[in-house]
């Protein structure tokens, strides 16, 4: 039945018993990463792994970002770069002629790397989550690092730049 409301008297307003009313409560899904056969940069990620070499790989990074899947976009990528540095800072090596030095089987399993694979490494935890990214100077003789599009903004996520926040301008990494 729809009745006037006296105080806004254009505006119906529809009446509902009390026992009618139901209590509900709204859950956000679980999280589901993207499964590996699906990474969005899969190809330029893998490098030279084997499927062996990358699932080891994926299941390290799987680890990092499972407590970051309920957080914001922003605090997702501080929260990567965060703990890939630490990862680097507990006793990973610098290398750039090791095997692996540049995939991210070299930064998580055999704990050896370069910007590369450092940035292999964190779009391989991007991906996971599902945040596309682009590969700023992929295989190229320069500084390497995620470039990510948050609202129409774009991050840098660099883990091993020690660099996370937004691009000083476009491809421009604040302390290069």
């Amino acid at each position: 039945m729809w009745t006037e409301c006296p105080h806004f008297p254009k505006i119906e307003v529809r009446k509902i018993k009390r026992f009618l009313r139901k209590a509900i409560t709204l859950e956000k899904a679980p999280f589901e990463p993207v499964p590996m056969k699906e990474l969005a940069n899969l190809k330029s990620i893998q490098k030279k792994c084997t499927d062996a070499e990358l699932q080891a790989a994926y299941d390290a990074a799987l680890e990092i970002v499972t407590p970051l899947t309920k957080k914001s976009t922003e605090e997702q990528l501080y929260g990567i770069a965060r703990e890939l540095r630490r990862l680097f800072d507990s006793g990973m090596s610098y290398s750039t002629d090791t095997p692996h030095y540049n995939d991210p089987y070299g930064y998580f399993v055999l704990k050896t790397a370069s910007c590369a694979g450092c940035t292999w490494a964190t779009g391989l935890c991007l991906n996971i989550l599902g945040i596309p990214y682009e590969h700023v100077n992929e295989n190229q003789w320069g500084h390497q690092w995620c470039r990510v599009n948050i609202g129409g903004s774009y991050w840098i996520c660099d883990a091993y730049g020690l660099y996370c926040g937004e691009e000083p301008g476009p491809y421009q990494h604040p302390w290069l």
